[in-house]
């Protein structure tokens, strides 16, 4: 029943040719495509503690407004959908995401769920994770920059070091 609800959400929402190929993949029933809503926000992330098959530092993750978000690294480039507990503007608040099946996962789909503090001094973040399998990856964390997501500078299209947060 799960699997069906996200399905027809997924179906629900508009197709579009701008990133369609992007944001396609293929189910028993054909093709599924998704179009990103207006741009909202950007996480970058900086992991200080990694998961060992994806030792990738570094991450930025693009949000659109109707719960469509990119993530670029090092050895990731993939949509999924979120949700988000909160606000940016609160002292800490939740997102979580479900990946789209995408090559960074063996054409499956992961959970993260990442938890982000407003703190005086820094702004860390603790992400838990779990694979399609079940398996819990092991706790992550990091620091992160929050921005605003311009409409004019769309997600790029792959992992470049500019991305990172400068220091």
């Amino acid at each position: 029943m799960q699997k069906l609800a996200g399905i027809m959400l997924l179906g629900c929402m508009s197709v579009g040719a701008a990133q369609a190929a992007d944001l396609s993949f293929q189910n028993a029933q054909g093709n599924i495509e998704v179009v990103p809503g207006k741009p909202t926000f950007v996480h970058k992330l900086h992991y200080r503690k990694l998961y060992d098959e994806k030792p990738f530092p570094d991450a930025v993750i693009y949000y659109y407004s109707n719960g469509v978000y990119k993530i670029l690294s090092q050895g990731e480039n993939h949509y999924g959908l979120y949700v988000m507990q909160g606000s940016v503007e609160d002292q800490s608040y939740t997102i979580r995401y479900i990946s789209a099946p995408s090559k960074d996962w063996g054409n499956k789909t992961a959970f993260h769920q990442l938890t982000f503090v407003n703190g005086a001094q820094a702004k860390v973040f603790i992400q838990n994770a779990i694979t399609d399998t079940g398996e819990q990856i092991a706790q992550q964390n990091g620091e992160f920059l929050l921005q605003d997501h311009d409409p004019a500078n769309a997600a790029a299209d792959r992992w470049d070091d500019e991305l990172k947060i400068q220091r």
